[in-house]
């Protein structure tokens, strides 16, 4: 058993949903999403004599909270209290509530640094979200914790069941991702977002409907012929039909605020294939096969029309891989620089 693990995740692009409410198959929600490279959370863990956080999540007060939340089910589940007892320093991490799906990664890093320095192994991403209380709706963050790549969920059977793999794809290796993080309000999250979930009505059938034929005959198969004209084609009706069924709980609007729409009909008239905005945004992506100077240009375009730094604009790629670990040096107590307990 290591006494000392650093763990690293990609991160979570939510394309939209494929069902919500009552439907003839009896399942929910379901989805569509894709694994990026960066930004992702890195932190590293190592055995302890008492539960301390240290690093990023010491400045970040929701983070350094859902970090206690997830010690705090690991230890009661286990009940093993005192010798799950870790030391986490949170190394790298994007901002919460933009849409790049950083709790879900979070919690289950933790989960899979701490269960790795206290002997149980390397749990497969299920348990680990049952541990850590996460994927009530979508489960594209917690299959891609696996695999990465793009990622179609099946939807949950019953309530509290995980939501199956129904389809997994490997992007090619020249389709560039473009994620852009507008300076706007972080999107609906926590209480809010359950409450939009309650008063959305449920998704139109003849909806449901299109959205599953646009993964099943338009991303999945464009994918794999190496088609990003029909990818993006596919993926944009998706995004608006997913949006127009969201644009009561976000003003009204298919984006959630102007500034986001703004953003978007840039990427659009700058030729990026399938822009859209991922879950409840802010953050936004589009795809790119062309040119390495092109893209570069066109990055420094954005980021000084719309006043953007790097962190918030930025060219990644698709995972072709799950959440990776290894084992390191534990740090001494004298360099731990304990803040948080």
């Amino acid at each position: 058993m290591p006494e000392a693990v650093r763990v690293r995740t990609s991160s979570r692009l939510h394309f939209g949903p494929l069902a919500w409410g009552a439907s003839a198959s009896g399942r929910r929600f379901g989805g569509v999403g894709l694994m990026i490279e960066h930004p992702g959370v890195q932190l590293r863990a190592q055995q302890a004599e008492d539960w301390a956080i240290t690093g990023m999540i010491g400045l970040r007060p929701r983070a350094s909270d859902f970090a206690s939340r997830v010690l705090f089910q690991l230890a009661r589940k286990m009940d093993r209290a005192r010798a799950l007892a870790t030391l986490l320093h949170l190394e790298q991490a994007p901002p919460e509530h933009v849409g790049l799906g950083t709790g879900t990664q979070l919690g289950l890093a933790i989960a899979r640094a701490i269960t790795l320095v206290n002997g149980k192994g390397e749990l497969p991403a299920h348990r680990l979200a049952a541990l850590t209380g996460r994927g009530a709706r979508s489960g594209i963050g917690i299959l891609g914790f696996d695999r990465g790549g793009l990622i179609v969920d099946g939807g949950h059977r019953a309530p509290g069941s995980p939501a199956p793999l129904v389809a997994h794809a490997e992007f090619p290796d020249d389709w560039a991702v473009l994620v852009v993080i507008p300076a706007s309000p972080p999107g609906l999250h926590g209480e809010a977002e359950r409450a939009a979930f309650r008063e959305l009505p449920p998704m139109p059938e003849a909806t449901s409907d299109r959205l599953c034929r646009l993964v099943l005959l338009g991303l999945l198969p464009s994918i794999a012929e190496r088609d990003l004209p029909g990818f993006g084609a596919a993926l944009e009706e998706f995004q608006e039909l997913v949006g127009r069924w969201f644009a009561p709980a976000q003003g009204g609007g298919l984006y959630a605020g102007p500034e986001v729409e703004e953003v978007a009909r840039f990427l659009k008239d700058r030729g990026l294939h399938g822009v859209g905005q991922s879950s409840w945004g802010p953050t936004l992506y589009g795809f790119d096969d062309g040119p390495e100077d092109r893209r570069a240009e066109l990055l420094a375009d954005l980021r000084e029309r719309f006043h953007l730094r790097s962190a918030r604009a930025f060219w990644t790629r698709a995972s072709r891989t799950g959440a990776s670990w290894e084992a390191i040096e534990p740090t001494p107590v004298e360099e731990q620089g304990l803040g948080h307990h």
